[in-house]
């Protein structure tokens, strides 16, 4: 089928309003609508929320003012996490000593006691101990016969330690008592080695109950094997599949493990293609051995992997085109062995056919070309050959072209390949640093030229006949890296997911040898989460500062604002370098070229610029600085944005006089009524008067009488601790005598974390205290107004939320994440509404009306006014007053507000401005059906016919039916109302949150991009995203899925050990979004245009709110166009070139972009290499040969037996 779409489809018709095929008839309705709605909106928010009232309390709040420094804060911060790592450091050091000490020191004794026993008594034990290798090892034949407190088995319930109890710190049941072992399915369970390594490691555990004592918030510890085991402190159950089966692991595989045991190498693997590996099962063997070489690689080593195979004829002359290929996007290079580059490896493996010719020629000539190519490391080669090893791939692999004869058809010459040649070109083709071959044959078809190859150039040679438990079969290529630049010396890991379900985490992990011959033992380990480091490094930020923490090999960012959550991620994170987080369209150019190499060369430094690209939730250039400082024994930078306003920090106190406040009550309103706390706080369950079964809320509790306050997990000291414990009457009880703490009208015993025993952060209460007044003014509201509102609230920039009426939140809610949080604050000028979306508390499918609310306004003199303009005069074209001065209108101030403050000052009648600085948001939820229904009634069109939803004759065909549509949208092009959503259940809400204009009117949205240039296009990749193994499905009823906050504690509270089934995935993509431009929002703007494309055609006005986020577009004589096929090709293609939203990359790691081109052999960083001896033979005869020599000497022996006789 071929589809032809011209540009009029695709582009749509334009036209102004004089030159329309059909004159616009509702250019005064829809301005007047305008008007209309955004009254409406207004009226709403002032009516429901009084802002002015919350406003009020924190202008006259008491502030402490403190002058800031980014030096001091860089000092304070660096000495926190100085230590901070260098505690998990000597922990883990701990482990390696005691494991090495532990190990030879019963390896010896065992090892003279056993021989001098085998001396005296040669019993049939001794001898099967002796037959068996485990001589000096252990006495035992099978790990049951081990005692239980040796023998603990994360796998085995009846072999767990006992009594359990749930930590915070490990999110799961734990033993701090004992250490489990962890085998994977892979390692035979009675091998004498793995007897052997679950008994000595036994005597670590009181390593592990020591480094705990010490470092209270260590978390795990462990030592992995070489045999392929863990042994796990503390002490737990395996994770489960959602089949109900224990998930499999090993050590050997994991990144700490394999980036502690080989040091940076460059590896190429040559996997043989050809024909002949299409039988017998070889090439699964075979891309199953890549993937496990693809899979022990780290981030340190460059990596590609060539298809070889060639063109060839076959029996009937046909021509089958093969060619070797470079499964990397990456052609022409070694490609960085990131997670996205491993993962794109493997898929291509995955997808690979074999057929063709065996000769290898141009893929040897390419793996040495790829190995003098930058980016690499320079330290040292190998080469992975995989192959069956036989020279010739069958009958139907033809090197010649057929001929026709007088007998008939010829075939040509079945092809025979010449070893010789392909040897030669590998001794010609060695260069600095000579490349390692290790050769691996897939069953035994000839063992001449893999052997050969390998054992010629310093490498080993293996025959592998099945995929099974690759890694002990492959056990001299592991046992060379880790020989070859195995260092004493620990390491940091880069970040990982952890398996154990604490989240992204760093490790420092350390290898273990033994001083008896030098053999590795295994690895010992000691992680950090990631969000114990954030949570550090935002332990001492204010306002507008943010830290981040990057990798100074490369620049990677490891924590930043800009990256996705490090708490529940859905598998490893792919890097983003930090200049794709700190620049945009390679500006500040400064970052790039000073700051950034600075921080590369470890070194610490400081650096003001005018044009910060700072990540705030604006996201707009400004002047900052950055202050930035390496960690000590590590390789990781940490660094800290202050934006021109944080100098000079303000923050709230406590109020002196509390008569005023009346009491607050935690968000746990059920807790109230458990005995615990009518024990501690009697009576406060029926002062609340809660309701359960109020018609307007469906199962969730509510009091009419109060607020309820809930904290966000980052106000507690521990968050873990808050988040995991489920203790949940005691916590209310800690909580409500927390925020009700009155003592003499002195705050001063609010200092927070400094405390001992603290629960909450400084000043918490004083946020607590200063909202409460609002909550008088909230229940005053008459019934006609909130019978359609569903929550009225007001979240503040310290994790306080206060919403009426009181009810319970989900655990982990963090207001200052959710949307309307973000867009109320990056608008702070305007009354913000927000998409349609599912209610997290119950309330169903909403929308948000949400305003700013600024920190107090400080008391400033008229002079200081006019001094501060100079100030800002001399660097900006335009004269912007900050927050205090007099003002008439909002593009008078920095902060875009312009308002009568009841906060004292010389000006206090006057208008004046707002500050810069946001200190919370207030805001109201309104069932979406009511706020469409209000909507549409203020859309009726003066002649009564033309209104919104209206159904009338087409004017250029009466034939037709046509309508009038109407919607509202918002600055970023996402619709906020739309006909089709008022019939959409609450279930459905990807049909109904963040559903782009273009997705819906494409003709219309391509217009307002291509031709009025009202909205720009803004594209970025992400290695971040989130996809899904299959569409995600609307949920049709809630039984069975918690419905409210209530609900969603109990089941995580009651649930079992098998996790659901993941339908997410994480992937590479396209964002597209789209922003409004600002000049163009003005009531004089009123856009008329016509379209006729593939989906639809009509006449369409658009025109702005002005003083919301949002704009009014109005399609008169809507018509639908019907495809005559079965579906509309066209429209789909229209619609999706005006789509926004997060898009797969296929092959997405071609957008991975490799900053450094400098090899580490280059910079002189290579780790020295040990000159190893690898034992390495194969056998010289070919199979054929074998067969001749078998039949000469069946002759021979013939003869003399004949002869005897």
């Amino acid at each position: 089928m071929i589809i032809i779409i011209s540009s009029k489809f695709i582009n749509g018709q334009y036209c102004y309003a004089n030159e329309c095929s059909v004159r616009p008839t509702l250019t005064g309705d829809v301005q007047n609508w305008a008007l209309l709605i955004q009254n409406y909106i207004l009226k709403l928010a002032s009516d429901s929320m009084h802002r002015e009232k919350t406003q009020s309390f924190f202008d006259l709040a008491e502030y402490k003012e403190e002058t800031k420094s980014g030096e001091q804060l860089l000092d304070e911060m660096k000495i926190i996490l100085d230590g901070f790592f260098e505690k998990k450091q000597r922990a883990a050091h701990r482990i390696a000593e005691s494991a090495r000490d532990l190990h030879d020191r019963l390896y010896l004794t065992r090892e003279h006691d056993y021989s001098t026993q085998l001396k005296i008594n040669s019993s049939s034990h001794l001898l099967w101990r002796k037959l068996n290798g485990s001589l000096g090892l252990t006495q035992h034949k099978q790990l049951l016969h081990l005692d239980n407190d040796t023998y603990k088995d994360a796998d085995i319930p009846l072999r767990l330690p006992q009594n359990m109890t749930f930590h915070p710190h490990f999110k799961r049941n734990v033993s701090l008592q004992h250490s489990v072992v962890k085998i994977s399915d892979e390692i035979p369970r009675n091998n004498v080695e793995s007897i052997w390594t679950v008994e000595w490691t036994h005597k670590l555990e009181p390593i592990f109950l020591r480094n705990r004592e010490l470092d209270p918030d260590i978390r795990w510890q462990y030592f992995g094997s070489h045999v392929g085991l863990i042994r796990l402190y503390p002490g737990r159950e395996w994770d489960q599949n959602f089949a109900g089966f224990y998930n499999d692991y090993d050590p050997r595989v994991r990144p700490w493990y394999i980036a502690t045991t080989s040091g940076p190498k460059d590896v190429i693997i040559i996997l043989d293609c050809s024909e002949s590996m299409d039988s017998d099962g070889k090439f699964a063997i075979g891309t199953s051995i890549a993937t496990v070489i693809i899979n022990t690689l780290t981030r340190q080593d460059y990596v590609n992997v060539i298809c070889a195979h060639e063109s060839h004829w076959d029996e009937i002359g046909k021509w089958h085109v093969y060619k070797t290929e470079v499964l990397s996007c990456q052609q022409d290079t070694m490609v960085k062995a990131t997670l996205a580059f491993k993962r794109d490896l493997k898929e291509k493996l995955a997808t690979l056919k074999p057929g063709g010719t065996s000769e290898f020629e141009t893929a040897f000539d390419t793996a040495f070309d790829l190995f003098q190519q930058k980016p690499k490391t320079g330290c040292q080669s190998i080469l992975i050959f995989i192959t069956d090893g036989q020279d010739t791939d069958g009958e139907t692999v033809r090197c010649g072209a057929g001929q026709y004869t007088r007998s008939g058809y010829v075939p040509g010459p079945i092809c025979k390949y010449n070893w010789t040649r392909y040897w030669t070109t590998v001794k010609q083709r060695q260069f600095h640093p000579r490349a390692r071959i290790f050769s691996y044959l897939v069953k035994d078809n000839g063992q001449i030229f893999p052997g050969k190859l390998a054992c010629d150039n310093d490498g080993h040679f293996a025959i592998l006949n099945d995929g099974e438990n690759l890694i002990n079969k492959m056990f001299n290529y592991f046992d060379y890296l880790s020989k070859a630049s195995l260092s004493i010396n620990g390491s940091w890991t880069s970040q990982y997911i952890d398996q154990w379900g604490l989240g992204v985490m760093l490790t420092y992990a350390i290898p273990v040898t033994s001083n008896i011959d030098g053999r590795l033992l295994g690895v010992a380990g000691v992680d950090i989460t990631l969000d114990d480091i954030e949570h550090v490094l935002s332990s001492k930020t204010w306002g507008g500062v943010y830290g981040f923490l990057i990798n100074r090999h490369d620049g990677d960012a490891i924590i930043h604002p800009g990256l996705k959550s490090t708490t529940i991620p859905i598998e490893d994170p792919i890097s983003t370098h930090i200049t794709q987080l700190e620049m945009r369209n390679n500006e500040p150019k400064e970052f790039q070229t000073i700051i950034l190499p600075a921080m590369l060369r470890g070194q610490r430094g400081s650096k003001q610029l005018s044009n910060a690209y700072r990540a705030t939730i604006r996201r707009d250039f400004g002047n900052g600085t950055y202050y930035w400082s390496p960690i000590e024994n590590t390789d990781y930078i940490f660094a800290f944005s202050l934006g021109e306003s944080d100098e000079k920090f303000r923050e709230v106190r406590q109020p002196k006089n509390l008569s005023m406040y009346d009491e607050s009550f935690f968000n746990l309103l059920i807790e109230y009524n458990s005995t615990k706390a009518r024990k501690a706080l009697p009576g406060k369950f029926e002062h609340m008067q809660v309701k359960i079964n109020d018609p307007k809320y469906n199962d969730v509790r509510v009091s009419y009488l109060y607020s309820s306050i809930m904290l966000a997990p980052r106000v507690y000291c521990d968050p873990s601790e808050y988040f995991y414990n489920d203790d949940l009457a005691q916590k209310t009880i800690n909580a409500h005598i927390y925020i009700n703490q009155r003592n003499n009208n002195n705050s001063d015993d609010d200092k927070g974390c400094s405390q001992k025993n603290a629960m909450f952060h400084e000043n918490t209460r004083a946020y607590v205290l200063i909202s409460q007044p609002i909550e008088r003014v909230w229940r005053r509201r008459p019934p006609e107004l909130t019978k359609d509102l569903i929550w009225t609230y007001v979240g503040m920039r310290t994790g306080v939320f206060r919403t009426y009426p009181a009810h319970r939140s989900v655990r982990d809610y963090d207001h200052t994440t959710r949307a309307w949080y973000k867009r109320a604050v990056a608008f702070q000028d305007l009354t913000t509404a927000s998409m349609p979306y599912l209610d997290l508390s119950g309330g169903g499918k909403v929308i948000t009306i949400a305003q700013a609310l600024f920190e107090g306004m400080p008391s400033i003199s008229n002079k200081t006014c006019q001094q501060k303009t100079q100030q800002s005069s001399s660097t900006t074209t335009t004269t912007k007053f900050p927050g205090g001065c007099p003002c008439s209108i909002g593009s008078d101030c920095l902060s875009g507000y312009c308002y009568q403050s009841v906060a004292p000052g010389p000006d206090q009648k006057q208008l004046r401005c707002a500050t810069e600085r946001i200190i919370g948001v207030t805001g109201t939820d309104i069932r979406y059906n009511s706020f469409h229904s209000e909507i549409m009634k203020r859309m009726v069109a003066s002649d009564g016919r033309r209104s919104c939803d209206s159904i009338y004759p087409c004017p250029s065909n009466p034939l037709k039916e046509c309508s009038t549509r109407c919607y509202l949208v918002d600055h970023s092009g996402y619709l906020i109302v739309d006909p089709d959503f008022v019939n959409v259940s609450s279930f459905h809400e990807n049909l109904y949150n963040q559903v782009p204009l273009g997705h819906k009117e494409g003709e219309v949205m391509a217009d307002l991009i291509y031709k009025h240039s009202l909205f720009d296009r803004a594209e970025t990749i992400t290695f971040q995203g989130t996809c899904h193994v299959s569409k995600p499905s609307a949920k049709v009823t809630l039984k069975g899925i918690p419905a409210n906050p209530e609900e969603l504690d109990n089941k995580y509270k009651n649930k079992g050990p098998i996790p659901q089934f993941m339908n997410e995935y994480g992937c590479i993509q396209d964002q597209v979004r789209y922003k409004i431009q600002a000049s163009k929002l003005k009531w004089s703007n009123l856009i008329i245009g016509e379209v006729n494309g593939p989906c639809m055609s009509g006449q369409y006005y658009v025109t702005p709110l002005v003083k919301t986020n949002l704009i009014l577009v109005v399609i008169e004589n809507y018509y639908a166009e019907r495809s005559k096929l079965f579906y509309n090709f066209n429209c789909k293609i229209q619609r999706s070139i005006v789509d926004a939203g997060a898009f797969r990359i296929i092959n997405g790691t071609c957008a991975h972009k490799i900053e450094k081109m400098s090899s580490l052999y280059d910079e002189k960083k290579c780790p020295a290499l040990q000159d190893v001896k690898i034992e390495c033979k194969y056998n010289g005869i070919n199979k054929r040969q074998l067969s001749l020599v078998l039949v000469f000497y069946v002759i021979v022996f013939y003869r003399l037996d004949f002869s005897f006789f």
